[in-house]
């Protein structure tokens, strides 16, 4: 009896075996016999016409992220596509980039940028302000500096077809125990053309 016995529960054990292999492909084979889900999916696109000698934002100043070991600064050179150097107790990783604006005038032109008054933007955050100071301009290669007189830069617009960019950068006092958060802060740049 024994030896039926395991003979039965060996052929029931086969027989489970079998019926849970075809369920298995049952349910496969349901989900391959649903039809596909079509999806399609929005992507924005963005083209920005310019009106002659008009200006337009292209990039906000961004000098990445800094861990505060004590006070510090860390300069944006405007130059080309920006590079950042932290200093004092600053240790600083991730995007650098300075304010860019691109504009449109025509060639030969004469075209004044000046920076704000104070020279500075004041960041405002969950601590205390902090401040971005000294500010500069870079705009080759499509204007030529003639002269700089203050606030404003003097330039001669150089590019064949008129438009040009020029950037903005500066450097941005951190002080001891800067509490960690997102700083923000807006400043204006003038421009007139001659």
């Amino acid at each position: 009896m024994q030896g039926a016995k395991t003979n039965l529960t060996s052929w029931n054990w086969h027989r489970m075996r079998i019926a849970v292999a075809m369920s298995a492909c049952l349910f496969v084979s349901t989900l391959l016999s649903v039809p596909a889900m079509a999806q399609s999916a929005a992507a924005p696109a963005q083209l920005v016409v310019l009106e002659p000698l008009s200006l337009v934002k292209v990039k906000d100043l961004d000098f990445g992220q800094i861990i505060v070991n004590g006070a510090g600064t860390v300069v944006l050179n405007p130059t080309g596509s920006g590079t950042c150097t932290a200093s004092g107790n600053l240790v600083r990783s991730g995007t650098c980039k300075p304010a860019e604006f691109a504009g449109l005038g025509s060639t030969g032109r004469f075209v004044r940028v000046r920076r704000p008054a104070s020279n500075s933007i004041t960041l405002t955050g969950p601590g205390t302000n902090m401040t971005v100071t000294n500010l500069q301009l870079d705009a080759s290669p499509d204007l030529q500096l003639w002269f700089q007189l203050g606030r404003g830069y003097y330039y001669r617009i150089v590019s064949p077809d008129g438009s040009f960019d020029f950037r903005v950068g500066g450097t941005l006092n951190v002080a001891a125990g800067q509490a960690p958060g997102v700083y923000t802060g807006t400043f204006d740049v003038d421009i007139n053309y001659y």
